[in-house]
């Protein structure tokens, strides 16, 4: 029998040292850079104000924001947040200024008419009406019996205890889920590549290893690395890319004045 080896191609690539002193490093070059899509508005949370002249008649208008507020604007969405329901948090209003309002495509006008249960139902039913292959449709909830043991005094010669029955037990397919995760367009924020991240000294040169993503560790690296030495049989010309996911579960209250709670179990794109 004629030996056969197979030759492994690592087509490695390093980037040039930026202002920070970093750098990245792959066994294998990147089709593309994520961090490219990014905008600087992003990557910090400066706000940049700019006057602009012919707007002066039009803000002459606006009445003086109340105290401690420093614009109109301003006040009137705090007094949003503080007013009505108790369930807003800091974090989902932040998140309503930083990608609805001040978002570049935002216009006001789009909004003449707008009723928010309007919208909810006009959603639910373009859910329903997706075909059963649809991506979006796929990853929905499945809902299942899960038997589980529980031990007890008793002593069970068949197992570690008694077999209990849990209904209506709501999941994801995960692949479904992963399916769904890399169809939307926020992914192509995905880090699909691993790398080392090295830091340069200014001072001395000296490299030195960083560690911040799961994306840059060696156990993602490895796994990467063993994905491509896979052989391929279907004739597949896609990359083969890794999806780390991160799982964990807390306690979430269902009620605001009630005792009842729930474990659901959250997942976390490590891309």
């Amino acid at each position: 029998m004629i030996p056969q080896a197979i030759l492994h191609v690592f087509d490695s690539f390093q980037s040039a040292f930026n202002i920070f002193g970093i750098a990245w490093e792959y066994c294998h070059r990147p089709t593309y850079d994520p961090d490219a899509f990014l905008s600087p508005s992003e990557l910090s949370n400066a706000s940049l104000h700019t006057t602009v002249d012919n707007h002066a008649s039009e803000t002459a208008s606006i009445p003086s924001p109340l105290w401690p507020f420093q614009m109109m604007l301003v006040w009137r969405l705090m007094k949003w947040v503080l007013t009505g329901s108790k369930v807003k948090s800091e974090a989902e209003v932040t998140d309503l200024v930083s990608n609805v309002i001040t978002a570049k495509d935002f216009r006001t006008e789009d909004l003449q008419g707008f009723n928010a249960h309007t919208e909810m139902k006009w959603f639910y039913a373009s859910e329903k009406s997706l075909h059963a292959d649809h991506t979006f449709h796929k990853d929905g909830w499945t809902e299942a019996s899960i038997p589980i043991e529980i031990p007890t005094r008793d002593r069970n010669p068949c197992g570690n205890g008694q077999t209990f029955t849990i209904p209506s037990f709501f999941y994801h397919k995960l692949t479904m889920v992963i399916e769904a995760a890399f169809s939307s367009h926020s992914s192509k924020y995905f880090h699909l590549m691993p790398f080392w991240c090295i830091w340069q000294s200014p001072i001395t040169g000296k490299e030195q290893r960083l560690f911040d993503e799961l994306y840059t560790s060696d156990a993602w690296i490895r796994a990467h690395d063993e994905v491509q030495k896979q052989r391929c049989n279907d004739g597949c010309t896609l990359e083969w890319v890794i999806a780390g996911l991160m799982f964990w579960s807390d306690a979430t209250h269902l009620t605001q004045f009630a005792h009842a709670s729930a474990w659901p179990v959250y997942l976390f794109f490590g891309n």
